[in-house]
Parts: structure tokens; C-alpha cells; sequence
């Protein structure tokens, strides 16, 4: 079967969750099971939770967090440890299609999860992103992974610049924007491996919150009337990648040298 095929038939088993008991019970479970692994069987240390817990009560305003990608399971591992609202307001999150509803099993688990599938190199003209737009725009959380993929770089930095996606996302639904870097997944759950490490320190830091609408308005007011659609998107997922790479800077040891060197 080609890749076409494949990612249409991933497609095809998304379902967004009705939020049934089974659904409920099945995240529920996940969301135990993530707790466990980061808080019983290795060390989770959160700085700037009472950012992430302000936005529970944000009232109508669509929320959009973003982070580095370093596992594949980045997200529940990490996100199942914040004060979590109801299973409906849980967020949403931006999903690989054959990663993650690659077989009926997979699907079924992360339809329960809230995950959306995006083909990668498919551009915007998807469901997965025509959903996720809409669920910012009636005031939801959503959650993206803004890098496109897992990182590859040896010390697990962010690779730059980040997808137009994120920018698009913003210009259209002008969001509150709350950014977190974390480091130590890599040595919880390496590539490749089927089963999270032990005894590892993981370390995840909320930055200050943005008011998306802010940064659209600026980049346009600074830009000019010619500033196309296109152009601004990018711009706008450019000033979102300086602000993780600020919290970067801050959290890796490592960051610094290397934003020297690539200068």
C-alpha cells in the first residue's frame, strides 16, 4: 500500500470523541498512567504551573499552548501532570496521521485521547487543520507541537524555524498563546524505544502568557498594508519560536553556545 493510501486510510478512522463513558474512562486511564511514569517512576519538576492554571478561567478566548518535540509521547506524558479541566475542555492536540491512527487499535485509543491527525506535507488544506482552527475560534484549548516533527539535533535544541502552521493558526483565531520548554524526554524515551526509562530528571517551565491578537496587530502595523497573508503567517511563527527560544535559552544548558555559533 503507498503512502497515499495509508495516510487516507488514517484519515478515515479519525472520529472527534463524543465523550462518552468509554472515552472519559479510557483518558482517564492514560492520563494515570502518564502520572505514573513521570511522578513514580522518574522525577517531573513543573516551574510557572499557576501560568498554565490562570488560563483555565480565561472565559471565551481560545488557548494555544506550544512546546519542543523531543518524544513521540511528549504529550500525555507531560501534559497529563498540569491541574487538568473536565475531559471536555481537555485540550486538543496536533497528531502525526500514521503515527498515531495508523491501525483501528491506535485510533481508538487516540480518538478517546482528543489527538487530531495532520499529514505531514499536506499543507493547510486538511481536516485535521480546518478543526483544530475551529476549536481555537469557539474558545478551546488546543495544543501543537509547532517544529513539525521530533527533533533530531544531538542535545534535543529546538530546529528552527517553526511551521507556518502555528502563524496561520494565530492570524485566524487571534488566541491567548502560552508557551513551555522542557528538557530530559530524551532520556525518558529515546527514538526507538518501546518502553519509557527510569529514574530520569525531567524539567518543564511555562513561559509568560501572550495575547496573540497583540502580535498580529503589531506585525501588521509595522508591516505595512503590502504584508500578504502568507508572509504574515510566517512572521507570526517566527516571533513564536523566539519566545520558546527565549524559555530555551533559559532551561538547556546548552542553548546559549549554540545560538552564538549559528551566528
Amino acid at each position: 500500500m503507498d503512502a497515499a493510501s495509508r495516510e487516507s486510510r488514517a484519515l478515515a478512522r479519525w472520529k472527534p470523541p463524543a465523550g462518552s463513558l468509554s472515552d472519559r474512562a479510557l483518558a482517564a486511564l492514560v492520563i494515570g498512567l502518564s502520572r505514573t511514569i513521570m511522578r513514580g517512576m522518574n522525577s517531573l519538576t513543573i516551574e510557572g504551573a499557576e501560568r498554565f492554571d490562570r488560563q483555565l478561567e480565561r472565559g471565551g478566548r481560545g488557548l494555544l499552548t506550544f512546546s519542543n518535540h523531543v518524544s513521540l509521547f511528549d504529550d500525555p506524558l507531560l501534559l497529563s501532570n498540569l491541574r487538568l479541566p473536565p475531559y471536555r475542555r481537555l485540550r486538543w492536540v496536533a497528531s502525526d496521521a500514521l503515527n498515531f491512527f495508523g491501525s483501528p487499535w491506535k485510533s481508538f485509543i487516540f480518538n478517546a485521547g482528543k489527538c487530531v491527525p495532520i499529514v505531514r506535507g499536506r499543507g493547510f488544506d486538511q481536516p485535521g487543520f480546518d478543526f483544530l482552527l475551529a476549536r481555537l475560534r469557539e474558545g478551546e484549548w488546543v495544543h501543537i507541537f509547532p517544529e513539525g516533527r521530533r527533533t533530531r539535533d544531538p542535545g534535543a535544541m529546538l530546529s528552527g524555524p517553526f511551521k507556518a502552521g502555528i502563524g496561520r493558526l494565530i492570524v485566524e483565531s487571534e488566541p491567548l498563546l502560552l508557551p513551555f520548554y522542557h528538557h530530559g524526554m530524551r532520556e525518558v524515551l529515546p527514538v526507538g524505544a518501546r518502553l519509557p526509562r527510569l529514574r530520569k530528571r525531567v524539567r518543564m517551565v511555562f513561559g509568560r502568557e501572550v495575547d496573540g491578537r497583540s502580535i498580529v496587530e503589531e506585525l501588521r502595523r509595522r508591516s505595512g498594508p503590502d504584508l500578504s497573508e502568507a508572509a504574515l503567517w510566517d512572521a507570526v511563527a517566527q516571533r513564536t519560536y523566539e519566545l520558546l527560544r527565549r524559555l530555551e535559552a533559559e532551561v538547556h544548558p546548552g542553548a546559549s553556545v549554540r545560538e552564538e555559533v549559528a551566528a
